[in-house]
C-alpha cells in the first residue's frame, strides 16, 4: 500500500537480530508460555531491541527521524550486549508484559543517548521516562492459578546461558498491519553503526 498525504505511521527505532539470534529468544520466549495460563507471544520476526519509540509521525517527520538516526549512527561504533534473565512489567501475576533483560552491554547507552539527542535536536517528541532496555517476548502475560510470575521467570532464567550479541547497524521501524494481517514491524531505513 503506497502512503497517501497526510497518512501518520507508528515509528520507533531499534536494533534488529539475525534469523538465528531471533530463533534463540523465541526459543526462551516458548519456555515462558508453556508457563503461563495466557499470554500474547511476540512474532519470532518481530523481536528487537528498541532504542526510541516515536509513535505517529507524517512524512517529514520520518524524514527527520532517519536523519537523527544517520546522525547517531555516525557517531556511535558497533554495539555488543550480554542478555540477561527474564522480567516482567506489571503485578505478580499479571504481568502484561514479560521480557528478557540486558545483563551487561557496550555501546548501548552511548548510541540511545546519541539518538535521543539527535531526535530532540529535529524537534521530535520522545516519551518522558528512562531508558530500560529489555526484549518483549510476551503480552497479556498471566501466571496459573498455583504459580508466582516471579518464581516462574526466576527458575527459567537460572537455566539460561548468558548470549553475547553484536550489533552494526540501527534501524527507523514502522509498526503496522499490512493489509489487517498480524503485527509486523518493517525497517523504513537502516544505517551502519561506525566502525571503530
Amino acid at each position: 500500500m503506497e502512503e497517501t498525504a497526510g497518512e501518520r505511521r507508528r515509528i520507533f527505532c531499534a536494533l534488529t537480530f539475525t534469523d538465528e539470534e531471533r530463533e534463540l529468544l523465541a526459543g526462551v520466549r516458548d519456555q515462558v508460555m508453556a508457563g503461563l495460563a495466557k499470554g500474547s507471544p511476540s512474532r519470532t520476526e518481530n523481536l528487537h531491541l528498541t532504542l526510541a519509540f516515536l509513535g505517529m509521525l507524517d512524512a517529514e517527520e520520518e524524514e527527520r527521524a532517519e536523519a537523527a538516526l544517520r546522525a547517531a549512527a555516525a557517531a556511535s561504533g558497533p554495539v555488543t550486549i550480554t542478555l540477561g534473565g527474564l522480567g516482567s512489567f506489571g503485578s505478580r501475576r499479571h504481568a502484561g508484559v514479560v521480557w528478557r533483560g540486558i545483563a551487561s552491554s557496550q555501546g548501548l547507552m552511548e548510541l540511545e543517548a546519541r539518538l535521543v539527542s539527535a531526535l530532540k535536536d529535529r524537534d521530535l517528541a520522545l516519551e518522558d521516562r528512562p531508558y530500560r532496555p529489555h526484549i518483549t517476548l510476551v503480552r497479556g502475560a498471566k501466571a496459573r492459578l498455583d504459580e508466582d510470575l516471579d518464581a516462574l521467570l526466576a527458575k527459567l532464567s537460572s537455566g539460561m546461558e548468558p548470549q553475547e550479541i553484536c550489533f552494526t547497524s540501527a534501524s527507523v521501524m514502522w509498526s503496522h498491519h499490512p493489509e489487517g494481517g498480524p503485527l509486523t514491524y518493517t525497517p523504513l531505513a537502516t544505517e551502519a553503526l561506525r566502525v571503530s
